[in-house]
C-alpha cells in the first residue's frame, strides 16, 4: 500500500526510536529491525494501493498547516492475521483532524482508499512493533514508558510501496 504520512519532529522521532530500541534490546519484535532508510516513525494519514505522484503539488500546498502539536496517549494494540501490532496512540486534536480531512479532500480521486484511513474511521498512531504474540505483548508493555506526552508533527511525505521510495511533501 502507498501512503501519505505525517512525520514527527527530531525530538519526537527520537522518543519513538528509543521505544523501538527498548523492544529490540529485549529480543522482541520491533520496527527497529526494519533497517531501510525509509523506515521512520510516522502516522499514516491515507493508504491506498497506489497514490500517483501527480497529487504531490496539492499535498505540498499543505505546508502551512505544519507544525502540529499532538499528544501521545499510551499504548494500543491492533490484531492482524500475522500477530499483534503494538503502537503509541496519538490524541486527535483539531489541527490534526483538519490536516487529515484536507489530505483526503486533495486525494478524493485516488481509488480504493483503505477504510481504516478515511475520516471517521481513522485511529492515529505510531507503530512500535508488528507480529507480537500475546506473551511478547505483555513483556513489551512492561518495558515501555506509558506515555511520551506532547510531541510535534512537522513533516509530510508520500510512501511509494512499488518503488520503495519516499517523497518529502512538506516540512517545518
Amino acid at each position: 500500500m502507498d501512503s501519505i504520512e505525517i512525520l514527527p519532529d527530531p525530538h519526537a522521532e527520537e522518543l519513538i526510536r528509543r521505544d523501538w530500541a527498548r523492544l529490540q534490546d529485549s529480543d522482541l519484535p520491533s520496527q527497529a529491525r526494519h533497517t531501510a532508510a525509509s523506515n521512520r516513525p510516522h502516522i499514516t494519514l491515507l493508504a491506498a494501493p497506489a497514490v500517483p505522484d501527480h497529487f504531490d503539488p496539492a499535498l505540498q500546498g499543505l505546508n502551512e498547516t505544519l507544525p502540529i502539536g499532538a499528544h501521545t496517549a499510551g499504548l494500543m494494540v491492533f490484531r492482524t492475521g500475522r500477530g499483534l501490532v503494538l503502537a503509541r496512540a496519538v490524541v486527535v486534536g483539531v489541527a490534526l483532524l483538519e490536516l487529515h480531512r484536507k489530505v483526503h479532500q486533495a486525494l478524493a480521486d485516488v481509488p480504493k482508499i483503505a477504510e481504516n484511513s478515511v475520516p471517521g474511521r481513522w485511529i492515529p498512531h505510531l507503530t512500535l512493533a508488528r507480529g507480537l504474540s500475546p506473551d511478547q505483548l505483555a513483556r513489551a508493555v512492561e518495558i515501555l514508558p506509558p506515555d511520551h506526552g506532547s510531541i510535534t508533527l512537522a513533516g509530510l511525505r508520500r510512501w511509494d510501496s512499488h518503488q520503495r521510495t519516499t517523497t518529502a511533501l512538506a516540512s517545518r
